[in-house]
């Protein structure tokens, strides 16, 4: 069993929720991904996802809120940078995705295909796949 603290709440999961195939369900889903600018935890319930992320360039702590439709989430994220519009859209399995976001001081810029998150399948806290680097912790 594994705790995780969110927005002020103690959340458990089961960790044999980490490698199973994601599908709407009633039961709480943690994904644990790592990105080119540091760890990205997902927790999935039904058709909701919320989450934090580590911005380990600024040091600090992001998070992120939205609604799964297929395969893209779209919601808000919030961190040192400030705040605003994104969509991941993962790949099939859920074990890899992009993202495009946009922050609400300038909704117009979009930065598209710029943050990208591979699932953390070991401990390690960096690893590498298809030419890409990708910063756990």
């Amino acid at each position: 069993m594994e705790f995780l603290l969110m927005g002020g709440l103690l959340v458990f999961v089961f960790s044999s929720f980490l490698n199973r195939p994601l599908l709407p369900s009633d039961e709480i889903i943690e994904r644990k991904y790592c990105t080119e600018i540091g760890r990205f935890d997902l927790l999935f319930y039904e058709k909701e996802v919320s989450g934090i992320y580590a911005l380990l360039p600024k040091k600090s702590l992001g998070a992120v809120h939205g609604t799964l439709d297929g395969k893209v989430l779209t919601g808000r994220w919030i961190d040192a940078d400030g705040g605003g519009d994104i969509i991941i859209t993962f790949n099939e399995d859920y074990t890899w995705f992009t993202t495009d976001y946009r922050n609400d001081e300038d909704p117009g810029k979009w930065y598209r295909d710029q943050w990208h998150g591979a699932l953390r399948e070991t401990d390690e806290t960096s690893f590498e796949k298809d030419g890409e680097k990708y910063q756990c912790e």
